[in-house]
């Protein structure tokens, strides 16, 4: 006579070969006696493979990497310590070589390292620079170099040492616009000429004199005093020092001021 084996060692297999896989998985599993299904009950098989069979994570399974999130700084960033730059060594003092050619000389060159530093910590502090042509850049540096690339800048632009230490005068007292004004004269409305006319007519020592009008140039001969409208409104006061004209200081948007500090150099001056 022919035993059929019961139907529950089939499902005891079928737990036993789940939870070898869960293990494995690293995934929990249920323990406890094993579920019996009748014969032929396809429905609870497929229950218990369903239950005996990991999920995968969401994030995983729609191929979302996961971020670690410990050690991560949400906040604000803290704040820089102090620079402190006394105890410095300039390494520039360290170079002695010259550089090879075509570069400039060693001294123009630390001198040019001097002015990129001057005018980075200006903008550390907050100072906004005015915009600066070719030639205002050049007498700029000029003149934080204190005149000892005078000749050179002279030589590059194509001026006389004295006209350029006209130009560099009038940058000292006007900036980028003093200069402009110095160099690169340029016509100007005549109703402003006619307006700083009649502002500086009371303080003419003699006011029938002649004054004259030439593009952006208003000239009291008898006086010795010349006004030049800049480009950015103001009048910048030139005085006849030694048979040519020499900005001074006191530029201003009105006239009558400017043509005061004219008249006030030429007396220092005198």
């Amino acid at each position: 006579m022919t035993t059929i084996p019961p139907r529950r060692r089939a499902t005891d297999a079928t737990t036993v070969a789940s939870t070898s896989a869960s293990v494995s998985a690293g995934h929990p599993v249920r323990t406890g006696p094993p579920v019996e299904a009748p014969e032929g009950d396809t429905a609870t098989d497929t229950a218990t493979d369903a239950r005996t069979t990991p999920a995968a994570p969401p994030a995983e399974a729609a191929g979302v990497p996961v971020l670690p999130t410990q050690g991560v700084r949400t906040g604000a960033l803290p704040p820089l310590p102090p620079l402190d730059l006394h105890g410095a060594v300039p390494v520039l003092d360290a170079v002695t070589a010259e550089p090879p050619a075509p570069l400039p000389e060693l001294a123009v060159l630390c001198a040019l390292v001097r002015d990129a530093a001057r005018r980075a910590a200006a903008l550390l502090q907050g100072h906004v620079p005015e915009a600066h042509d070719t030639v205002a850049d050049i007498v700029r540096f000029t003149v934080g170099a204190g005149g000892d690339h005078l000749e050179t800048a002279a030589a590059h632009l194509g001026l006389t040492p004295l006209r350029m230490r006209h130009l560099t005068a009038a940058y000292h007292h006007g900036g980028p616009h003093g200069a402009a004004a110095c160099l690169s004269p340029r016509p100007a409305h005549p109703a402003a000429l006619a307006a700083a006319e009649a502002a500086i007519r009371p303080l003419r020592p003699s006011p029938g004199a002649p004054l004259e009008r030439h593009r952006d140039r208003l000239t009291d001969p008898p006086a010795g005093v010349q006004l030049r409208h800049g480009p950015d409104g103001r009048w910048y006061p030139y005085a006849d020092l030694h048979g040519t004209w020499q900005p001074v200081a006191g530029p201003h948007g009105d006239p009558a001021r400017a043509y005061r500090a004219a008249r006030l150099a030429l007396r220092q001056r005198r």
